[in-house]
């Protein structure tokens, strides 16, 4: 996948249509300073925005592989255009995470919004819940963000982190958060 080619592409299409998305996952956690291979785009999209976007992702030679309430995919047959994955922002805490969101600069004159530090956490304690099979790997993704907010001097919406957690019964494990953000403090 060019990523720099779909971002520049698709993202403009959706910024000229008014289309309200920010970028998460993968590539939004390189853009916060945490490096990790991926291998597709992964949004959230303001659901009452998804039939623009949708009319923007065919226009671009994308078509919808799979559509529910909560997301929607989409495949390129072209390879360099990959695969784009959307989440769709609805609720309370999704609409605040896409209203929260910043435009970070990916290349020179090429800026996407991309949601905060503290809600692409939020998004990993979701998936740790919803697939324990990859639980290890999303509590990994947490720690390596918050060393890279420490790293940066950066520190994360505590207060964000914490009613995340919460949501999902797992109030309790702010602490071993706090203190992994603090051990890279020391490093």
């Amino acid at each position: 996948m060019d990523f720099l080619r779909v971002i520049r592409e698709v993202c403009g299409a959706l910024d000229a249509a008014g289309v309200r998305y920010a970028l998460i996952g993968g590539f939004a956690m390189a853009l916060r300073g945490v490096q990790r291979a991926t291998v597709d785009l992964d949004f959230i999209l303001m659901l009452d925005d998804l039939s623009k976007a949708d009319a923007v992702l065919r226009a671009a030679g994308y078509r919808r592989e799979y559509h529910s309430d909560n997301v929607s995919h989409y495949r390129s047959a072209h390879a360099d255009l990959g695969r784009l994955d959307f989440l769709h922002a609805f609720r309370g805490p999704s609409l605040s995470m896409l209203a929260r969101a910043e435009r970070i600069d990916v290349a020179p004159g090429l800026a996407v919004p991309v949601v905060q530090v503290a809600d692409i956490i939020g998004l990993k304690v979701q998936a740790a819940v919803n697939d324990p099979q990859r639980a290890d790997a999303d509590w990994l993704d947490i720690r390596l963000l918050l060393e890279a907010g420490a790293g940066l001097g950066q520190p994360p919406d505590w207060t964000l982190i914490g009613d995340y957690l919460d949501l999902f019964g797992l109030g309790e494990e702010i602490a071993r958060l706090e203190d992994w953000y603090v051990q890279a403090q020391r490093r």
